[in-house]
């Protein structure tokens, strides 16, 4: 009887580990990340070689399990997250996740076509990719975030900028036929062009991949698991840096975060506190933050006292010109 009660208890215990360990909460855990060294993730053919280097920042998220779960709530620096958070509209958390590539793709290529124009080097554009990143509620479509529409009523799309074109040429409630590849298998779906103050829709948004011919020729390695459009001014700084014979890094670990847009103008990115702590963690020297995060940032630097030079940031001349005029 023992034997047999004893082998319960331990069935009971094996069951409530792997319940702790592995059951899946429909939460996830925010917590510091550290530092992605783009000298690992750019390559350019005979590029000029850093004596530091320039690092992406990153928040890690954790799979909430009961244990995990757990020790969030002791640990101030880990933050649980309902998936609920990041719905928008109509994006379920893994349809978003599928719009982060996206975006991280759009942005990255777009990275590296504004870093070719500073060094003034070779670049054109040999294709525009045209995805759908969100539905609105009020559309009437099924298309759906990640196809990239290649054709409208026959017409092919060759930018998205035309889409917009054809639009104005149709009325509201007119019903488009339109051809998409998604995950490489061609599809057919359909929109009823809707318009919302005097503005018709073709009730998606859309967002641009970069297919790009430069020279010299450069390759990135980014994983799948991998998304964002966050690394896009640290992307554009380490492409420059490829290019041109000063060493912008001046020896030092520079780290930072921010999109860029086509202008150069550097936008406000999410979970600033956790790249910090992950970045002065890893030992960077400098932080480059975007403006509109500068006063959060700062505050967890000077609450934590790390000896990491915060920099504001609107633009990528002003990073650039900070990197030059102090390394």
């Amino acid at each position: 009887m023992k034997k047999r009660i004893r082998l319960v208890i331990h069935i009971f215990l094996f069951i409530l580990i792997l319940f702790l360990g592995f059951y899946e909460l429909p939460y996830y855990i925010d917590a510091p990340g550290g530092l992605d060294n783009l000298n690992n993730k750019v390559e350019i053919d005979n590029s000029y070689k850093a004596e530091g280097s320039i690092n992406l920042t990153y928040v890690r998220e954790i799979k909430a399990t009961p244990l995990m779960s757990l020790i969030a709530l002791i640990n101030p620096n880990w933050k649980i997250e309902s998936k609920n958070t990041y719905n928008t509209g109509t994006l379920d958390y893994e349809t978003m996740m599928k719009r982060q590539k996206i975006l991280m793709r759009q942005s990255y290529t777009s990275a590296i076509k504004y870093a070719y124009e500073a060094a003034e080097k070779e670049v054109d554009i040999k294709e525009e990719k045209c995805y759908v990143i969100y539905l609105y509620k009020e559309s009437k479509t099924d298309l759906k975030v990640g196809d990239q529409i290649t054709s409208i009523d026959g017409n092919k799309i060759n930018k998205c900028s035309e889409i917009r074109k054809y639009i104005d040429t149709k009325e509201a409630g007119y019903t488009s036929k339109i051809k998409v590849v998604n995950d490489n298998k061609e599809y057919d779906r359909e929109a009823t062009f809707i318009e919302v103050d005097n503005i018709k829709y073709i009730g998606v948004q859309l967002a641009t991949e970069y297919v790009l011919t430069t020279n010299p020729l450069y390759k990135l390695k980014f994983s799948e698991s991998e998304y964002g459009p966050s690394g896009g001014l640290m992307i554009t700084l380490a492409v420059y840096n490829s290019l041109t014979p000063k060493d912008i890094t001046g020896g030092k670990k520079i780290a930072g975060t921010g999109t860029i847009e086509p202008d150069g103008s550097i936008g406000e990115i999410g979970g600033i506190k956790y790249k910090i702590i992950g970045a002065a963690k890893n030992k960077a020297d400098i932080f480059l933050v975007p403006s509109d995060n500068y006063e959060e940032a700062k505050k967890v630097v000077e609450q934590r006292h790390y000896k990491m030079k915060l920099v504001k940031v609107n633009t990528f001349d002003d990073a650039l010109n900070y990197l030059l005029n102090n390394n």
